[in-house]
This record gives C-alpha cells, structure tokens and sequence, in this order.
C-alpha cells in the first residue's frame, strides 16, 4: 500500500509541476480546481516543493473574502537542462532554466575528422563552456538531451551506421557521453525530437497528435501520438522519406527506387537541377567549374534563379503527394514542416499543403492543418532539452 500511495504522490506531483509550469503564477485553489485534486493533497505537495527550492512565491492573489492567497511559480533557478542538436555540419547546444527557458546558447563546427569520439569531446567543450558562459554550478544541470542522426537504438543508446556519418559504425553515444558529462543522458533521433520540441515550445502545443516532417539533404519524420512521441516495433518510425512514391523513380539510397525521399529531398533538388543543366537548361548562377551541391542550390534559390525555383516548387508538389499518403494513414492534427529547405523557401509549405489538401481523404480535409516550423533552426535543439524536460512534467507509465 505504501508503495501505491508514493505512486499516486508521484503523479500528482508531476501534474501539479506541469500546471505551474504552464500557467504560473497560481494559487493553491487554483491549482487543486483544474488538475481536481483536493486542496489538502495540493497543499502538501506545494509545501514541500516551496521547502526544496523548487517553487517559489511570486506575490498574492486576488482575495474571495479571506486571506490574499499566495501564488507560486517555477523557481527558474532552481534546475537547468541542456539541449544538443548533432549533425554532420554542426553542434548546437542550449541551456534551459526551469522555467523552460534559454539562458545560454553556443555552436561550433563538427569535428573534421568524422570520428564519433571527437563529436563526444566536442559536446563536453560545449557543454562547459555553455554553463560558463551561464554562470551557473554545473551540480544544479539536471541533464542533457540529444539529437543525432539516425537510426538509433533508443533502448542501448546506440547510434547504428548513421548515412553520412560513416566512420560511426554502431557507436554507444549515451554511455560515452554519460562518461564523460557525468549527468544522465537522453538520445533520440533528429526528426522525433524536432516534433518533440515543437510540441513543448512551437507550433504542436496545441494539439496531442501530430506528424514532423523534416526536409533537408534527406527527409524524415516524427511521429506524436497522444502527447507521446511513436518510435515502432523497431525504433524505425517515421522513416516516411522512403514511403514510394514512383515505381519507376529513381534510386533511393536506401536501394528502392521512387521514394519520398528520392524525389522530394534537398539531394533530390540536387539531382534534378543537375540533370537540367546536362541537357543545356538557361541558368547563368551555376559555374561549370564547380560541384553541384545543396548548399549552392540554395543560394541559388536566394538569388532568384529561374531554374532552381521551378525545380523547387515541382519538388514540393511531389513532397506535397507524400503528405496527403501521410494524413490518411495517421489522421494527424497537424502536420509541421521543417529543416533546411522550407527555411530556405517559405513558399514550399504553402504550396506542398495545397496540394496535400487536394488528395486528402475529404472526410479528414477539415481536421488537419499543415504548417511551417515554429522553431525554425532550434526545433532539434529545444526538442532534446525537452527529453529531460518530460522526465519532470509528464509522469511516464512503465
């Protein structure tokens, strides 16, 4: 019995935590009448949190007849959690307070030599010099939370044969990182986490299901269902890049042939464009003389190009295909639009959600809205924090 009384403590709370956070400064009855636990057991709870440090009084309240009640907040000095955003090109990394707010953000490049040992150094130097940069003790950093390429085993804590980053192999990221960062660690793929953040901080607060699609060089996705973020029987969830889309597209380097990805991607863009200047398309911004690369697709996007834009917006048509397959098989709330190519061009949202809207089964038409970002660049680094942030506020049945 005792150990049933510590559960129901627990969860109450986590829900106590989590209201606060979402609509401190409250007092007492204003918590116990929303989350429908009694004003005692709300009591108790507040008293103790006061007692560690974790709540603070931020002033009183309006009075009903008696005393002014006292409202309480998240002491936003009380914890702090670091988010880190790996990828090939770059780590990010920011610290959040308790309150779920950035104090401190840093960047630099990723390690020349690709080695999963030098990233593992590279995000201790960051982390240090984050909280130095804060001016916090490193004791009071709850944990950190990080995003990487996939796939990843979120059971072990492995990042297995990451694409593009090929010296990994199957690499423990969590137990390095554990081992030198002494805190504990959360791991999860880019695109779960990039839904994962906009879910906390962007553009899916508002609703408990719904489907990230990430579109940079490749395109991924994360799936939330019910608050909760669906990583399948396998960890492979949301690999919706390699749903097909043409049985005589062409070849994916997962070795189909027609997908999303090998159609709709940055890489995608790449190829198309390259194919058009083979056959003599008029372009003037692409010099003969050097390789043809996303990075100069895009700046080439930026400068008006005529060439690249048709290609882009006929790409986010054929992305636009692909969302409608999405919505009918999850029904999502939202659909959230984001990476490197809508930040590039806005318009790919816009135009990718017509056309999704077109071949949507009528019936869910109405029920679904198609987004951009709200976190732009940060989704993967605010959606890592949030993976220590949920240990807090969302009491997880096991």
């Amino acid at each position: 019995m005792r150990g049933d009384h510590r559960l129901v403590k627990q969860v109450n709370q986590t829900q106590i935590l989590d209201y606060i956070r979402k609509n401190g400064p409250v007092s007492i009855a204003q918590i116990a009448e929303r989350t429908q636990l009694t004003f005692p057991a709300v009591s108790n709870i507040v008293k103790e949190l006061l007692h560690s440090s974790i709540l603070s009084v931020r002033g009183v309240g309006k009075s009903s007849g008696g005393r002014k009640p006292l409202l309480y907040k998240l002491n936003s000095e009380a914890l702090y959690v670091i988010g880190v955003d790996l990828s090939v090109d770059d780590i990010k990394a920011a610290l959040f307070n308790f309150e779920t707010q950035i104090v401190a953000q840093a960047r630099r490049d990723a390690p020349a030599s690709g080695e999963p040992e030098d990233y593992v150094q590279s995000v201790a130097d960051l982390i240090e010099s984050l909280v130095k940069q804060a001016g916090i003790v490193y004791d009071k950093v709850l944990g950190v939370g990080v995003s990487a390429p996939g796939p990843i085993n979120e059971e072990t804590g492995e990042v297995i044969h990451p694409p593009n980053l090929p010296r990994w192999g199957v690499f423990p990221l969590r137990q390095r990182l554990e081992e030198k960062l002494r805190v504990p660690v959360k791991l999860e793929k880019d695109a779960n986490v990039s839904a994962l953040g906009e879910k906390w901080f962007g553009a899916g607060q508002d609703v408990n299901h719904l489907i990230y699609i990430l579109v940079g060089e490749g395109i991924g996705g994360g799936i939330l269902i019910g608050g909760q973020l669906y990583r399948g029987n396998r960890f492979g969830a949301g690999e919706i890049g390699h749903g097909t889309i043409d049985l005589d597209g062409p070849r994916c380097n997962c070795g189909n042939y027609g997908c999303l990805e090998a159609m709709a991607s940055g890489l995608a863009m790449v190829r198309r464009i390259g194919e058009e200047l083979r056959r003599e398309a008029d372009s003037s911004f692409y010099p003969q003389d050097e390789p043809l690369t996303l990075s100069l697709v895009l700046e080439a996007l930026q400068q008006g190009d005529p060439l690249t834009q048709r290609v882009v917006e006929e790409t986010s048509r054929i992305l636009g295909i692909g969302i409608s397959g999405i919505v009918n098989a999850f029904q999502p709330q939202k659909v959230i639009i984001g990476g490197k190519i809508p930040r590039a061009y806005p318009k790919m949202v816009e135009i990718a959600a017509d056309i999704a809207k077109r071949r949507v089964i009528s019936v869910f038409r109405d029920h679904v809205a198609i987004v951009p970002s709200a976190l732009g660049g940060k989704s993967a680094m605010t959606g890592a924090a949030a993976l220590v942030l949920e240990e807090i506020f969302t009491f997880q049945f096991t």
